[in-house]
């Protein structure tokens, strides 16, 4: 029987990393894609190392999300080597705490150029395949700060509100085609990325539970997948709230 494949798509840090970890110890072959393509071998090669007896493999690919040339050349090489793509994960984003007043145009784009244009350009270059396959399962990594805007994260809130958005949107299409889609949107996860944040952050969470709840979610095949939950369905709740009601809560954040 034929290994399951999993490419994920920013790899080389944080809960991308996490996740080569944990789906090749559940025996996935896997293509890990990210821009630093020296990290990439770096953690292929501290699994390999610590997993000697198994025998699924990784393959290593440089990938600019921003590029679709390169997205398209990288799932080329996987469905020629490993014939397949199961399931793949978009886990690349930009991320900077962002004031309104004064902020950095060029920034912010990136920002939303990465996060929203970057899954477009996945789109593109993997429909396709699935759809011959006529199978396959698609993650992206969104945010709870997608769910209503906040201080200091509009253009990263943006970018993951509209991906948020679009996943709503094209899943049913996608089901029709025996395509599976979830969107995941993480409260705090330690990473490089939290890192920047100069303000306490409730319930954060490392990168190994963050990829536990991944794993857990995307073999159940949900649409989304949020955690933790104690965080999450605050902001679920805010959510639904009116905009008078919302605004006035928001306010109080400095």
């Amino acid at each position: 029987m034929r290994k399951k494949t999993c490419w994920i798509i920013g790899a080389s840090h944080g809960i991308g990393a996490a996740l080569v970890e944990k789906y090749f110890k559940c025996g996935f072959d896997l293509m890990i894609s990210a821009r630093s393509v020296n990290k990439l071998h770096a953690i292929r090669e501290q699994i390999i190392h610590q997993n000697k007896t198994a025998t699924n493999q990784i393959l290593v690919s440089q990938v600019d999300v921003c590029d679709v040339a390169s997205l398209q050349k990288s799932c080329d090489e996987i469905i020629d080597k490993l014939q397949k793509i199961d399931l793949i994960i978009f886990a690349s984003a930009l991320y900077q705490p962002t004031s309104a007043i004064g902020f950095d145009l060029q920034k912010a784009c990136e920002t939303i150029d990465v996060n929203l244009k970057g899954a477009l350009n996945l789109l593109h270059v993997i429909l396709p395949k699935m759809t011959a396959q006529n199978f396959g399962h698609i993650a992206f990594i969104a945010s709870v700060a997608g769910y209503r805007g906040l201080p200091q994260s509009f253009a990263y809130g943006a970018s993951k509100a509209a991906l948020i958005n679009l996943c709503e949107g094209i899943y049913p299409e996608l089901k029709r085609h025996n395509i599976d889609l979830s969107v995941i949107n993480p409260g705090f996860v330690k990473t490089r990325l939290t890192e920047k944040n100069s303000f306490e952050m409730p319930f954060i969470i490392s990168v190994e539970k963050a990829a536990d709840e991944i794993f857990a979610g995307l073999n159940a095949k949900k649409f989304e997948i949020h955690f933790p939950k104690k965080f999450t369905y605050i902001l679920k709740f805010l959510r639904i709230l009116p905009n008078s009601i919302f605004l006035k809560i928001i306010n109080k954040i400095k």
